[in-house]
């Protein structure tokens, strides 16, 4: 009989050891999601830094951009030069939208990408054909989220034609 009330309680042992390295492992999983997402932040920010630093710093994309805002008509240079401008930048917030959706990032990304996304792509008719000839190339996701943040301004471009 001892030796089954020893065998008892070194398994009700066995069981409390168990449930907290069960905790303990689900506190380091939350931990390192945290990290995680300190780090995906973080990349974010350097990404964009290192995005306005080329943009800005360049001989050519400030002129380009100042075109295309203006609706001057870019040269075919300056157009090899801003389709991958834009292209970037789609990828660039595809990637923000999918860490997103993966619960990686805050609740205020998809308003930060939707300003984002209205203020380059849905800018004038330019920014928009760069945009639909290129859009095959990202996620159904994103496309979806683009078109519905620029569809008021797709209408908008096309009236001023």
């Amino acid at each position: 009989m001892n030796s089954e009330k020893l065998n008892n309680w070194l398994t009700l042992g066995a069981n409390i050891g168990v449930l907290i390295g069960l905790v303990l492992l689900i506190i380091e999983i939350q931990q390192n999601t945290e990290m995680m997402r300190a780090q995906i932040n973080q990349s974010r920010t350097e990404a964009a830094q290192s995005e306005q630093q080329a943009t800005y710093n360049s001989d050519y994309m400030p002129a380009i951009l100042t075109k295309v805002a203006n609706g001057q008509e870019l040269t075919e240079e300056e157009m090899r030069r801003f389709q991958p401008y834009i292209r970037s930048f789609n990828r660039n917030m595809d990637n923000q939208l999918w860490q997103y959706n993966q619960g990686l990032l805050g609740s205020d990304i998809p308003r930060s990408i939707r300003g984002a996304v209205r203020s380059v792509l849905g800018r004038n008719e330019l920014t928009i054909s760069v945009w639909d000839a290129q859009k095959l190339g990202y996620t159904d996701e994103y496309v979806a989220f683009v078109e519905d943040a620029i569809s008021d301004l797709r209408s908008a471009a096309n009236s001023q034609q």
